[in-house]
């Protein structure tokens, strides 16, 4: 080989080495670089990839873990982010706007991870100059939540990124999880299997050995989580995060789908002409300027939520069970409103 390909060869290997490594507290050992490589394609031996590390952290913001051999990789966690090829402005502003619409979404331990990124994307629009007007994008978008906006529950530190790694390594975790229900604090062996972001709550989706199905755990009401060496195996059988999704299995389902028939206002007909409730939906205007409408719809507490939160703008004509449980509701609140209000 020619000193001119064994120079490209040798930089072709650092850079992607450099892209390989975790941020701190996440580390990785040399001989597991030197697997991804390999899977890459790239033939070297682990001699070689200790010999780049050793050279590369005399330059560069890299750390050893010397607690355990192997030794430990990572980019130091203030180290500021190096982005080849550049980071372009249009992206730039992409990471700007998730950083402002998941200052209310995620943990504040998600969005520490996501610090060097977002601080290189406001370096990247700064330079662009307020003439492109990609600088003052973020300035001119907002994502407001349907509802009250609600703060994420705390999450124990140096928990998320323990989930997020057992997640794209699939490795089992020991967790110790505090349970709402009974109010009891238990250590279990989980398999974990998805993440979800339902405003404000981050639940992780797992199985607990030795059972097979698949439970949401609240992320913050775990207490502490390690890694472990075991391998997480294959999902359950039949799981579909989509389908889970669809079946209504984050809007708290009390029972199957249901023909929903209500009357509404003018207002409320028109929005649901804009953002149906379902593919069947059917609105149907009434001579007094009310609107019946019907459709298929899961019945799930989000549900009766919904149709609480809209007050005298909607009678729900059926099914008879949900009319009775929100006529019962909504007596329950009228009774307490005639009281006078408690101290």
């Amino acid at each position: 080989m020619s000193q001119g390909n064994g120079m490209r060869a040798t930089l072709q290997r650092r850079m992607l080495l450099l892209g390989m490594v975790p941020r701190q507290p996440r580390r990785v050992s040399a001989p597991d670089l030197v697997e991804r490589l390999q899977a890459r394609g790239l033939s070297t031996t682990l001699r070689t990839i200790e010999r780049d590390l050793e050279a590369l952290s005399g330059f560069l913001p890299l750390g050893r873990d010397e607690r355990d051999r192997p030794y430990g990789w990572y980019w130091l966690s203030e180290a500021p982010l190096q982005d080849v090829p550049a980071l372009d402005p249009e992206t730039a502003l992409t990471l700007q706007i998730l950083d402002a619409h998941a200052a209310r979404l995620l943990p504040p331990s998600a969005r520490e991870r996501l610090k060097p990124q977002i601080a290189r994307a406001r370096d990247v629009l700064d330079a662009a100059g307020q003439d492109s007007g990609l600088s003052l994008w973020p300035e001119r978008i907002r994502i407001l939540s349907n509802g009250p906006p609600l703060d994420p529950p705390e999450m124990p530190k140096g928990v998320f990124p323990v989930l997020q790694q057992g997640l794209l390594e699939r490795r089992c975790l020991d967790i110790t999880y505090r349970s709402r229900s009974r109010g009891r604090v238990k250590d279990h062996r989980i398999h974990p299997l998805a993440l979800v972001f339902r405003e404000p709550v981050t639940y992780l989706l797992a199985t607990i050995e030795p059972h097979q199905d698949v439970l949401h755990l609240a992320a913050h009401r775990i207490e502490a989580a390690t890694l472990t060496d075991r391998h997480a195996g294959d999902p359950v059988d039949g799981f579909d995060l989509d389908q889970l999704i669809r079946d209504g299995a984050f809007d708290y389902p009390e029972g199957e789908r249901i023909q929903l028939d209500i009357r509404v206002n003018g207002d409320l007909a028109y929005h649901l002409h804009e953002a149906r409730l379902s593919d069947d939906q059917t609105i149907e205007a009434q001579a007094d300027g009310t609107s019946r409408v019907t459709a298929t719809v899961r019945d799930t507490a989000r549900l009766k939520w919904w149709l609480l939160g809209l007050g005298a703008g909607v009678e729900v004509i059926g099914p008879k069970a949900l009319r009775d449980a929100i006529a019962q509701e909504l007596e329950s609140a009228r009774v307490a409103y005639r009281s006078e209000a408690r101290a």
